[in-house]
């Protein structure tokens, strides 16, 4: 009996040990899945707030161009306008003016008279009068399908890939609708009736495969999906390793998946993270001089490349990185990274220099040129050989960024305008700031040779350069009749794909080495 009665109070002991590890567990995994279901809601809930501001800002650069567009009379100072705004524009692809129901001429000229193109039945009405066409393939163009946004006698037609064109930080499918629940663009394949049912409204939740948001304001709905695999792999994870390992290392085991969850919540973290592990490289685009041909330095261009091999474009996390202030630790990476790269070079060849972009934050606070001068002094380079850019949009602030211009200048660097042309800088404003050197934007570099409104700029931005006495420099020279233009123009120096594409420091280094050895090989030759 006493045997019975150990053993049955042994039996409860182990149950109840059992049960105090069970349940704090159970407990525990219980409130990390509910934690881990909240997060991942708010972070669709998020992306889907970004999507709509992406698609809000798109339509209002749209609706900006209807309303400057004016009155029309498909004259040729109409058609040119229409063709202008569509280039200016960053949203739009063509803009067209109607005549009645019939469309009379858009960007590219009059449409035939025995091509009728009426205005069709909109798929949706937005609000202030706009109507919204959908999956249209344009006849004039034969551009690939796009949405139209049409306004009184006017309508421009817009990609819808640009409404959804967001950077995300994991695999997720992000689209947009109007608030009656037409779909406009979605980045990915994904249920149908799910996709119908956040079109129509706004809301959170998960089903057996999916984690969803979507959110509404003015005429429309963003929402995001995700796959709740990962949630549920991670989950199954952390139980295997609760049970054998304990409260305690359980407990660590959490707050270090959690820390390491909220570092990828959003794109700021991820791109802080980024810097913090180095991901950034930088690439060098040789720079030619024309009078001579030979390659007589670079231009510094910041890379990223994430742990699995992508590369992230420039386009995409320059925006992110200024608007957040992390631009100032990417331009520092970037002068260390320069200066690393290529110091023994600029030593050996004093002629060479390469430039560096310097962002409207770095302008303002100026805090850069102090890890300038540390690392040119350690590496014991001319300052001369460090050229800085900066761009039109860069110069909003003009008192200070004119403060910070001659700052560097009078350490010894040489500035340049970047993409000359493309911002608001006036004549006025450029002859009161010390500058050296003018690049014209590949926008207009691209123009040459064609009928385009573009291709007349071209011209008056040399002549500008020439009359401020800046060097002028071209960007993005790709083909042989450019360089031809652009020699017989008087401009000094140019770089782009008909030279080299932007290169690692090796390949660069050696380019620099074999580019300028085959020119003076060539001029031997000739002097013999």
């Amino acid at each position: 009996m006493r045997r019975r009665i150990i053993i049955f109070l042994a039996l409860i002991l182990a149950i109840l040990a059992i049960l105090a590890i069970v349940i704090p567990l159970a407990l525990t995994v219980h409130f990390s899945r509910e934690r881990a279901i909240a997060a991942e809601r708010a972070h669709m809930q998020e992306y889907a707030n970004w999507t709509l501001l992406r698609a809000e800002q798109v339509l209002t650069d749209a609706k900006d161009v209807l309303a400057q567009v004016g009155k029309g009379d498909c004259s040729v100072g109409h058609i040119e306008r229409m063709r202008q705004l569509a280039i200016d524009s960053g949203a739009v692809e063509e803009v067209g003016h109607y005549d009645g129901d019939r469309l009379a001429c858009t960007g590219w000229g009059k449409v035939p008279a025995d091509v009728v193109i009426g205005r069709g039945t909109p798929s949706a009405t937005l609000a202030g009068g706009y109507a919204l066409h959908l999956h249209v393939k344009p006849r004039i163009s034969h551009a690939r399908e796009v949405m139209v946004l049409g306004y009184r006698d006017h309508n421009v037609l817009i990609l819808p890939q640009r409404l959804v064109d967001v950077l995300s930080d994991s695999h997720m499918i992000l689209g947009i609708a109007t608030r009656q629940g037409t779909l406009i663009a979605i980045t990915g394949r994904a249920n149908d009736g799910l996709v119908g049912q956040l079109s129509r409204q706004a809301m959170t939740g998960m089903d057996e495969t999916d984690i969803y948001a979507s959110v509404q304001r003015g005429d429309l709905t963003a929402f995001a999906i995700a796959d709740r695999s990962a949630i549920d792999a991670k989950l199954g994870s952390e139980m295997r390793l609760l049970l054998p390992i304990g409260l305690v290392a359980s407990a660590i085991l959490m707050l270090l998946i959690l820390w390491v969850s909220r570092q990828r919540l959003s794109p700021e973290k991820e791109l802080k993270l980024a810097i913090r592990k180095r991901e950034f490289q930088v690439h060098y685009q040789p720079l030619i001089e024309l009078a001579t041909g030979y390659c007589v330095g670079a231009e510094a261009l910041v890379r990223w490349r994430r742990p699995d091999g992508r590369w992230i474009a420039p386009d995409l996390f320059i925006p992110l990185a200024e608007q957040s202030g992390l631009i100032l630790d990417i331009t520092d990476h970037v002068i260390e990274q320069v200066v690393a790269d290529l110091h023994a070079m600029l030593l050996a060849e004093q002629q060479v220099h390469v430039a560096i972009n310097i962002s409207a934050r770095d302008l303002e606070s100026g805090r850069f040129l102090d890890v300038l001068e540390r690392e040119i002094a350690k590496a014991g380079i001319a300052p001369g050989q460090i050229w800085l850019e900066v761009t039109e949009r860069s110069l909003i602030n003009p008192d200070t960024a004119r403060a910070t211009i001659a700052r560097a200048r009078d350490a010894g660097h040489l500035m340049a305008i970047d993409d000359f042309g493309t911002g608001y800088s006036s004549l006025s404003l450029l002859e009161t700031l010390p500058l050296d050197a003018l690049k014209i934007d590949k926008c207009f570099i691209d123009a040459i040779g064609r009928d385009a409104a573009a291709s007349v700029v071209t011209p008056h931005i040399i002549g500008m350069g020439r009359a401020l006495k800046l060097n002028l420099i071209a960007e993005g020279v790709e083909t042989r009749e450019q360089d031809a233009y652009v020699r017989k123009a008087g401009v000094q120096f140019a770089q782009g794909w008909y030279y080299a594409k932007a290169l690692p420091a090796d390949e660069f280094m050696a380019f620099y080495r074999d580019y300028n050895r085959g020119k003076r090989s060539r001029f031997l030759s000739v002097a013999a």
